[in-house]
């Protein structure tokens, strides 16, 4: 069925004549002016824009606007990316200019859309949707209920379009924008309802607003869309391209950038999306710096996705180059660059300084490869079948090391299903075998390192980390389990360069993600961070730990309903039903409804254990009661065991934003330094 026409209720000001063209109807009125269908003498189709003066308060906007067209009619025609502007004509009687155009695609035109599945389900492809975007025959018109096909009529049909369609719109945006600013022009107003198809392209419209790059005698855009420093250069062009892609890509509003959807991780293209918004999140950074410089680049990103590439995997790439070169002297990037190559090249995987020697027993170097492929590969449902492959291949040969390089990286798994660890089997216990076994492999330094962090020993914790990446630099958990700990002392960027080394050494690792999603929460960068659980949860949706982050974080925005929610999310993967009615979430929830936030807190406070002391110390602290918070971390610094892995929080100091306005307090930097955080932590900023 199709929508109805425009409503006439303002009736349009009646035009003056254009020479060769017979204007039908109104299709569009705005502030300075109104747009009509019209048809020429060949009977083709246009759309007519009539700006009047008398609709402004001053002349002077007028004169700019008309400057504008101007300029961009001798370039419009002469790129396929632009709206083509076809006469521009001006009638004084009439105190007003107008411009001629091509005519938008007629909504209606499309068969098939109305009735499309909505999100989460995989959107209707362009072709699915019987105008393929990026060409294809003009469609016909209906001028009685005409209605022009702009990007924000797509969005109001289908709540999000299909990734594939995100990037051709994406490119043929970018596009129009590179062409426009090697002109020396800005456009000022990119928004959804300002992009147009024209035979299945996607174009830019209200083309009035375009002006000289640097252009700031007047403040023009939409809110949301506007980048922090403003209109008027290119740049600011492309964040507000970034967060049109941002809204066609997730169905969400600008304003909410940079959340992703909560049910992300039951959409089919989820990957895909994943993809997409790397470049929506360069696009829209909040440091201009850390901005695309350039139309160009956004397109050369976009070009890579339509081949199936990673923009994911390249912008990793350049981020470890680019935090190389701000750590260290180009021989430093070289470093990491043969640290990363040459052990591919001159060794094998079976034999590796990680994982020591293999064994004499056939069968038993056959079972633990297996277990390691698997565990590796991050397949959590086998981790069971890996436990017990570990435990067969030592029953076979007590003396080889390989199996203990697998039990210390599964013990570090946080709640595996399935799996059941003897109390005697632990990471002290693990690294005390592969140190009698391989004392010098990767993995005997990296237990070491994990022992030293536990022990509070931080500085021996970080010389065992940079001793298992140099006795082998392809180990994945040297560089994640340094990376953990960088975060945990303060020093983020740092954290991501290890990360990121171990993103590219096994990209499907879920804590690899999680440890990334950490070093944007200590950078405080909560929209990034939740970003970032939220796709480790993509990866694994049984991440109870990344449950608990993501809410922090929610928490730390002042979301206390949508941290409630992400519990509630948690409580439902953990047993397999909804939470329990008036249960203690519910009753979290009627706390923060009477009594705000402070009730939630209180509310906290009731049900968290007397002897989960860290826990009450940052309720305390939220609650304002600086005195309380730290009498509870004095007493969970003296229960503090020194044997075996405890549950010990407070190597989450520097972590946990609610300590941040307590840093310059005595009391707090004596704890840091009890610790043992003084010595590894970054100098403070002058």
């Amino acid at each position: 069925m199709r929508s109805p026409p425009p409503s006439d209720a303002a009736s349009p000001r009646q035009p003056p004549a254009v020479p060769d063209y017979e204007l039908l109807r109104c299709i569009g009125h705005g502030s300075y002016g109104d747009v009509w269908i019209a048809r020429n003498v060949l009977g083709q189709f246009r759309a007519v824009k009539m700006i009047y003066r008398s609709r402004f308060s001053d002349p002077r906007p007028f004169e700019r606007e008309f400057e504008g067209i101007q300029r961009f009619e001798p370039i419009s025609r002469s790129h396929p990316s632009q709206l083509h502007i076809l006469h521009v004509g001006k009638s004084e009687a009439e105190g007003c200019f107008y411009y001629v155009m091509e005519l938008a695609d007629d909504a209606h035109a499309e068969p098939g859309r109305a009735s499309l599945p909505r999100r989460p389900e995989l959107p209707p492809t362009s072709q699915q949707m019987g105008n393929k975007v990026g060409g294809g025959a003009p469609p016909p018109y209906h001028v009685e209920d005409y209605v022009p096909r702009t990007l924000r009529h797509d969005l109001q049909q289908h709540g999000r379009l299909p990734p594939a369609d995100c990037v051709q719109i994406g490119l043929s945006l970018a596009t129009a924008l590179a062409h426009l600013h090697e002109q020396g022009l800005v456009h000022r107003d990119i928004k959804p309802s300002n992009v147009i198809f024209v035979n299945g392209v996607a174009k830019l419209g209200d083309i009035g607003l375009v002006t000289d790059a640097g252009d700031t005698q007047s403040i023009v855009g939409t809110e949301g869309y506007l980048p922090p420093e403003g209109p008027g250069t290119p740049q600011a062009d492309l964040f507000s391209l970034g967060k049109v892609l941002y809204e066609i890509s997730t169905g969400m509003d600008r304003r909410r950038f940079a959340e992703l959807p909560e049910d992300l991780h039951a959409w089919p293209d989820r990957t895909d999306v994943i993809e997409f918004n790397e470049v929506v999140l360069k696009a829209c950074a909040k440091s201009v710096k850390q901005r695309y410089a350039s139309a160009e680049q956004i397109r050369a990103d976009l070009d890579l996705l339509q081949q199936g590439k990673s923009v994911k995997r390249a912008h990793s790439w350049w981020r470890l180059r680019s935090v190389a070169g701000k750590a260290a002297s180009v021989a430093t990037i070289l470093a990491i660059l043969l640290a990363l190559v040459l052990p591919r090249l001159t060794r094998q995987r079976q034999d590796t300084s990680a994982d020591g020697p293999p064994s004499t027993n056939q069968t038993a170097d056959a079972l633990c490869s297996k277990a390691l492929r698997n565990l590796r590969a991050d397949n959590q449902r086998g981790f069971p079948e890996v436990y017990t492959n570990l435990h067969r291949a030592i029953q076979l040969d007590p003396n080889f090391a390989k199996p203990y390089v697998g039990l210390l990286e599964l013990r570090l798994r946080e709640n595996m299903p399935g799996v059941k660890y003897p109390p005697e089997e632990n990471e002290r216990t693990i690294t005390r075998r592969l140190m009698e076994l391989a004392s010098e492999s990767a993995a005997a330094h990296c237990g070491q390192a994990i022992l030293s962090y536990y022990d509070w020993d931080f500085p021996r914790a970080e010389r065992h980390a940079r001793r298992t990446i140099q006795a082998d630099p392809d180990y994945e958990l040297g560089h994640t389990w340094y990376g953990f700990m960088l975060e945990n002392w303060g020093r983020p960027v740092e954290a991501r360069q290890q990360l990121e080394i171990a993103r590219m050494l096994n990209p499907s690792k879920v804590q690899i993600y999680r440890c990334l999603a950490h070093a944007y929460y200590v950078e405080r960068n909560f929209p990034r961070a939740i970003e970032m659980y939220r796709e480790t949860i993509g990866w694994e949706p049984h991440d109870l730990v990344c449950y608990r982050c993501l809410a922090s974080a929610h928490q730390a925005m002042g979301d206390f309903q949508k941290a409630i929610g992400v519990l509630e999310e948690m409580e439902s993967i953990k047993s397999g039903e909804k939470p329990q009615v008036g249960g203690r979430l519910d009753r979290l929830r009627g706390a923060l409804e009477k009594d705000g936030v402070r009730g939630y807190w209180e509310d906290e406070w009731k049900q968290t254990p007397t002897n989960q002391l860290y826990f009450r110390a940052v309720i305390q602290a939220w609650l304002g009661n600086t005195n309380s918070a730290f009498a509870l971390l004095e007493q969970s610094y003296q229960t503090h065991e020194r044997s075996g892995r405890v549950q010990d929080y407070l190597t989450s100091l520097l972590f946990d934003e609610v300590w941040d306005p307590l840093h310059q307090d005595t009391r707090f930097q004596q704890l840091l330094d009890k610790v043992g955080f003084t010595k590894v932590m970054p100098p403070p900023k002058n």
